[in-house]
């Protein structure tokens, strides 16, 4: 029997940012962004790297991490872990551009649009099983680990990580 191989999902986060349509464009992406990756990859169990342009604090939360690729871009910082990591783990990447994901293609990594990695993080929550009826009402804040929710507040205000 096959050894199965951990999965490990690159996503091109200035692409699937502007796929997802929020609202605040290119400075609101890894705000608004990263809490559905981070969600998603602790629904799914695959370990994710949120791979975005520029500087920002490198920073893991649950079973995903968010990178900044500094004064490189962010294709070629994903072009590096998707060859690091190939080795080892199952590797997808997540991008529109059509360019990376053949190089990710001819080096033996998957890889998946970004619309359609959007459509799953849209899709995600109608895996839950349905709630009962009733007049209990439940806030989403109530379902999330609270260092995951302190570590996604310190991500929204742009805070430096703790450690």
């Amino acid at each position: 029997m096959a050894e199965q191989l951990d999965q490990l999902l690159i996503v091109d986060g200035d692409n699937a940012g502007r796929v997802g349509g929020g609202p605040g464009g290119y400075q609101e992406a890894p705000a608004q962004l990263a809490p559905a990756v981070i969600d998603h990859a602790a629904r799914s169990g695959v370990e994710t790297v949120l791979v975005f342009d520029g500087h920002g604090h490198d920073r893991k939360v649950g079973r995903t991490q968010v990178r900044y690729a500094g004064t490189e871009t962010a294709d070629t910082l994903i072009e590096r872990l998707a060859h690091r990591h190939q080795s080892d783990r199952a590797v997808t990447v997540v991008s529109s551009d059509t360019v990376l994901r053949h190089v990710a293609q001819r080096g033996g990594v998957q890889a998946m649009s970004a619309r359609e990695y959007a459509d799953r993080l849209a899709a995600a929550p109608a895996d839950e099983p349905p709630r009962p009826s009733g007049r209990i009402r439940y806030k989403l804040a109530d379902s999330v680990d609270p260092a995951v929710r302190a570590e996604l507040e310190r991500i929204r205000r742009g805070q430096k990580p703790d450690a």
